[in-house]
């Protein structure tokens, strides 16, 4: 049997596993069949234009975004140092998303323009099905501040139906992120990467995002930065948080009383070891119903310290049955130039 006679709906399954770019430089064009399917019945076009050359980007849009725009569900742009100038191309070809019906997820990479950024941003609001808004290595000039960016995030947290943000956007020289004035009702997926927060701030976050799931984020400040919880988060159950401030073990307390549904934790401490009779009672108090934690802490002594005394004592810490039988989570303990690192090892 010819591989065009197969029926539409198997095509269809084949297709969907091909970037939108080389489903047509391979099918479009070879007969009357194809460019039918591809212009008048295929739905489900996801473009990468992460790698595209400008000609055959400047070929898509021209020749083939007119007839098609309208059943493309996932998009990815590109400004790197090989797809330079890509957004603002595209949106010469498409000034307006509305144009996007059926766009569902959205990824940006590289884009260092803020105008730029506020425009596709405010475009977004035209998406009515949007679910994913991803922004990759977007990082901007030392003379913008976070408020710049707060209507950014404002028009963000304000999109109807996303469920999913990736947001790498940073500063340089600038890395405290803008939280949020508007509660978003539907967001539940969301990795902050770069930016860091205040202690101070986790509460406007959970207050303005009340339905997530899952949150990955850096806490970083300093002890001035007093942190009193007063609103909790019932609905999360999968936790990365990496903290690189020096405190006491009560403000990470503080902070799993109002996470208590946890079941996924993944905890990076860059300048505090808390041991394992500690973790245990916090697990025990706060997390009952933790299933999966990571771990991941480092502290660095003084040079006339004895440093494998602290080692020993911190394993040992780890080798209870509530460790070993219970959860079966296990540690590693390495040292480096009076450094001690400790890792959780997965099962």
């Amino acid at each position: 049997m010819k591989f065009e006679l197969l029926p539409n709906e198997i095509l269809f399954d084949l297709f969907d596993y091909l970037n939108g770019v080389d489903l047509l430089n391979a099918f479009y064009g070879l007969n009357y069949h194809f460019n039918f399917l591809l212009y008048k019945q295929y739905r489900s076009y996801h473009f990468i234009f992460n790698w595209i050359s400008k000609y055959n980007f400047d070929i898509i849009c021209s020749q083939h975004l007119p007839f098609i725009v309208d059943r493309i569900i996932g998009l990815s742009l590109c400004d790197g140092e090989n797809t330079p100038g890509q957004i603002n191309l595209l949106l010469s070809y498409i000034p307006s998303f509305s144009q996007f019906t059926q766009l569902r997820s959205l990824s940006i990479f590289h884009l260092h323009s803020y105008n730029t950024l506020m425009k596709i941003v405010d475009e977004c609001h035209h998406l009515n099905h949007l679910i994913y808004l991803n922004f990759y290595f977007c990082s901007y000039a030392y003379h913008y501040n976070p408020s710049h960016f707060q209507s950014v995030v404002n028009m963000i947290w304000n999109l109807p139906k996303l469920t999913h943000c990736n947001d790498d956007i940073s500063i340089q020289r600038w890395n405290f992120l803008s939280i949020s004035s508007n509660i978003s009702t539907s967001l539940k997926y969301l990795n902050l990467y770069n930016n860091q927060l205040k202690w101070n701030q986790i509460n406007k976050l959970f207050k303005y995002t009340p339905h997530l799931k899952c949150l990955s984020l850096i806490i970083s400040s300093d002890t001035n930065d007093n942190y009193i919880p007063s609103s909790s988060l019932p609905t999360l159950i999968d936790l990365k948080i990496s903290i690189y401030s020096t405190l006491d073990t009560s403000r990470i307390i503080s902070f799993l009383q109002n996470t208590p549904n946890l079941r996924r934790f993944d905890i990076t401490l860059g300048s505090i070891l808390i041991n394992g009779h500690q973790w245990e009672q916090i697990i025990c108090n706060y997390l009952p119903k933790l299933k999966v934690f990571q771990l991941k802490m480092k502290h660095r002594f003084d040079v006339n310290h004895d440093i494998q005394e602290q080692v020993n004592e911190l394993v040992n810490s780890f080798r209870s049955s509530f460790w070993i039988d219970e959860h079966k989570w296990f540690i590693r303990c390495i040292t480096s130039d009076n450094t001690i690192h400790l890792d959780s090892l997965s099962k």
